[in-house]
C-alpha cells in the first residue's frame, strides 16, 4: 500500500509540476535534424506564434498528424507562424526518412533532440505532445496526443488571434 501510494505520489508531482497554460516556455537550443551543425535556439522565435512538436518516426499519432503539420505550416509564412518539431528518434536518420515522404519540401523546422531533453523538461505524458507558444515565449494551450482534423481547425482560430495581436 505505501508502495502505491508513493507512486501515485510521484506520478502527481510529475504531472503537476509540467509547464501548462500561462507559464513561459522552456528554453533550447538544438541542432538541426538536416544540418547538425546548425542550431536553432528558442530565443529565436520571439516575435513570432510557435507550435513546438515532441515526436518520433515510431509513433502511430505522430505519423498521423504530421501532413495536418504540413498543411497548417503553409497556411501561415513562417515570419508570423512556425511550426518546430523535435525529434526523439534515437537514430536521426528515421526521423529524416518518415519526414522525407511527408514534408519532401520541407516546410517545418526539423530539429534532433538527442537526450530528449524536451521531453523531460516539458515532462511528456505521452507522445506526441505539442505546446502553442505566443510571441513573447508564453505557453497558450498544451496537446497531448495527436491532433486530429477538428482540433487543428480549433488551433487555426487560435493562431489567427495570436498572430493578429
Amino acid at each position: 500500500m505505501k508502495k502505491l501510494l508513493l507512486i501515485s505520489l510521484l506520478l502527481l508531482t510529475n504531472l503537476f509540476g509540467a509547464p501548462r497554460e500561462g507559464d513561459q516556455e522552456i528554453a533550447f537550443e538544438l541542432p538541426s535534424l538536416y544540418t547538425p551543425q546548425t542550431t536553432l535556439a528558442s530565443s529565436s522565435l520571439r516575435g513570432k506564434v510557435v507550435l513546438l512538436n515532441l515526436w518520433a518516426s515510431w509513433c502511430s499519432g505522430c505519423q498521423e498528424e504530421m501532413p495536418l503539420f504540413v498543411k497548417l505550416q503553409k497556411a501561415y509564412p513562417k515570419k508570423q507562424f512556425e511550426i518546430v518539431l523535435a525529434s526523439i528518434d534515437a537514430d536521426p536518420q528515421n526521423a529524416r526518412n518518415f519526414l522525407a515522404n511527408v514534408d519532401k519540401d520541407k516546410h517545418l523546422t526539423s530539429l534532433y533532440d538527442k537526450d530528449k531533453s524536451l521531453p523531460k523538461a516539458y515532462r511528456c505524458p505521452g507522445m506526441p505532445s505539442s505546446f502553442l507558444i505566443d510571441k513573447n515565449g508564453k505557453i497558450i494551450d498544451v496537446y497531448i496526443g495527436s491532433l486530429d482534423d477538428e482540433s487543428l481547425e480549433k488551433l487555426k482560430i487560435k493562431i489567427t488571434q495570436l498572430i493578429g495581436k
